[in-house]
């Protein structure tokens, strides 16, 4: 047997203990160190989501190889540090055969966890097939490693873009995705402008490497992005916050050939009203930017291993497991960045 985290009401987490999976062959089993809460679970915690419930909630994981069953054919050994997908895809549609794996419309393999769907994170241990695995070095903190797939998100967004060495790109809010994007773009040799209204979100962005902040509720915002680009505008603009009106304003940043990168998703979905002309004479490229691949994650993961991004200023606090509800309901706090839950203290060994 094992213990979950499970998510059973708006606003209630509780531990449950269902039968511990067992590895098939092409499987290995993961012990689950740390897991941490991105806001596709706050959002399910919170009642906002359409997820049935009880639900077994997590994906930003990091664990320990524990069993690796006769029938897995890997170079995978038993103790080896990973990182893994929780969220699966089929590995056979048109999507995936050609790499674009987050865009996957066939069906992929549903866990359960004592008849709670789940995608896992949560849990004391987890199966998975072995091409959703990747190994992380063996010095690389657990809480660390579990920002593979949110650094993921954010490298899919930035391989939207062709940036240039010297190139100007805007950042659109400083939470911690718009702080993996400032700290990526600025890998990649561009200039960056953080666009956030709060102020301590704003300084940590520039003490992490950020060229310039906007403060978007001191004046226009675009107005101040264009006088900091000679009236030009930026090559690209990654927008990281959920509120149509800004991705509307977004446009108007971008200089001529320009690339605006809508990244995550909206609440609510409201239309956003575009130029058509301005897009046509100026050949602007409006994108979206979902989920990650598999060399997406990988890339995180190397990223992660070589110590290019540290994430740990990002953390904003660990919980043990049995104070999952105090866990969730400190990652609805605005003043947080990731939360997150330390379930290895918890196994029985």
């Amino acid at each position: 047997m094992m213990k979950v985290v499970a998510i059973t009401g708006k606003e209630r987490a509780e531990i449950r203990e269902v039968p511990r999976p067992e590895a098939m062959a092409g499987e290995v089993l993961i012990k689950i160190d740390t897991c941490l809460l991105c806001t596709w679970e706050q959002r399910m915690f919170g009642g906002d989501s359409s997820t049935t419930l009880p639900f077994v909630p997590g994906h930003e994981a990091s664990g320990t190889i524990e069993e690796i069953p006769e029938g897995t054919v890997t170079s995978f050994k038993v103790g080896d540090k990973v990182v893994f997908k929780t969220l699966d895809h089929c590995g056979h549609c048109s999507y995936c055969y050609q790499g674009h794996t987050n865009q996957c419309t066939g069906t992929a393999k549903k866990r359960s966890y004592g008849g709670m769907a789940g995608s896992g994170g949560l849990a004391e241990y987890i199966t998975l097939d072995i091409s959703k695995v990747f190994p992380v070095s063996a010095d690389l903190d657990p809480v660390c490693a579990a920002f593979a797939e949110p650094l993921a998100c954010c490298v899919h967004s930035m391989g939207r873009v062709e940036l240039h060495l010297g190139d100007t790109v805007a950042v659109i809010g400083a939470g911690i995705m718009g702080q993996l994007h400032a700290l990526l773009a600025r890998l990649r040799g561009a200039r960056v402008i953080v666009v956030e209204p709060d102020k301590t979100r704003r300084e940590l962005a520039l003490s992490l490497g950020a060229h310039l902040g906007v403060d978007p509720s001191a004046s226009d915002p675009v107005e101040q992005v264009l006088r900091l680009t000679d009236g030009e505008g930026v090559e690209a603009v990654f927008s990281t916050v959920t509120k149509s009106s800004v991705a509307a304003s977004a446009v108007s940043m971008l200089r001529k050939m320009g690339t605006l990168v809508l990244y995550g998703s909206f609440h609510p979905n409201e239309p956003i009203p575009t130029d058509p002309n301005a897009v046509h004479y100026k050949e602007y490229v409006i994108t979206g930017s979902y989920s990650p691949s598999t060399v997406d994650f990988f890339r995180a993961t190397r990223l992660l291993s070589a110590k290019l991004i540290d994430p740990m200023p990002f953390i904003s606090e660990i919980f043990p497991m049995e104070k999952a509800q105090e866990a969730f309901t400190a990652s609805l706090r605005p003043d947080t960045y990731r939360v997150g839950i330390r379930i290895d203290s918890h196994i029985r060994r």
